[in-house]
């Protein structure tokens, strides 16, 4: 029977107890999984080889952040086209406003003066639009210039000569009333013109 020496064999159990499992690994030539941090009293991280990565940084820079642009306002949205837009059409009713008001009418003007001359009147007529006239007698036997607007009816006048308002050197100016109210009577072409007038002399109706 074979002796055992126990005092050899404790020493090589103490080593290889020692020796740690990565040693082991390569004697046995078995190396399927890696050992991080193996050793005693330290939890060991356990991976497949190659699946552990690098720590590394990369020379990538971030992508620079451009502003974006500003979207574009409509051009019926801009604040000057509104007020054109506004102007417009408040000229528009003011314009509306003046034609409905009689404001864009033409002023009255007598045109066509006729007289009729007889013993005991003189008839007066004369064309224009139905507004209001102002008749006045020029040199006659009541005074260098009497009004006789109250005569009038529409667009004639009848001047008696009983009532000592016209004769034969009297002449005759019918204007329109609106403007002219306060004006100065003349028998000149220019005058005449201006005030929308027409005028006429009864010696000149009776000698034709």
């Amino acid at each position: 029977m074979e002796s055992i020496d126990l005092i050899s064999s404790v020493p090589r159990a103490r080593a290889a107890r020692r020796e740690s499992p990565s040693t082991q690994y390569a004697q046995t030539g078995i190396n399927t999984t890696a050992r991080i941090g193996w050793d005693a009293a330290r939890p060991s991280l356990e991976s497949a080889p190659g699946a552990l990565r690098p720590m590394e940084t990369f020379g990538e820079v971030l992508p620079e952040l451009e502003e974006a642009p500003a979207a574009r306002r409509p051009l019926w949205r801009h604040p000057a086209f509104l007020v054109s837009i506004g102007t417009t059409l408040l000229a528009i009713v003011a314009a509306v406003v003046f034609l409905l008001l009689g404001g864009g009418s033409q002023r009255a003007v007598a045109s066509d003066l006729q007289l009729e001359v007889t013993e005991n009147a003189v008839r007066v007529t004369w064309s224009g639009p139905d507004a209001p006239y102002q008749v006045v007698v020029v040199g006659g036997p009541a005074g260098a210039e009497v009004d006789v607007s109250q005569t009038v009816t529409g667009t004639e006048a009848w001047l008696p000569r009983a009532a000592g308002l016209v004769d034969d050197r009297s002449c005759i100016v019918v204007r329109p009333a609106d403007g002219n109210e306060k004006a100065p009577v003349s028998l000149e072409r220019a005058t005449l013109d201006e005030q929308g007038a027409v005028a006429g002399c009864v010696s000149d109706a009776a000698s034709e």
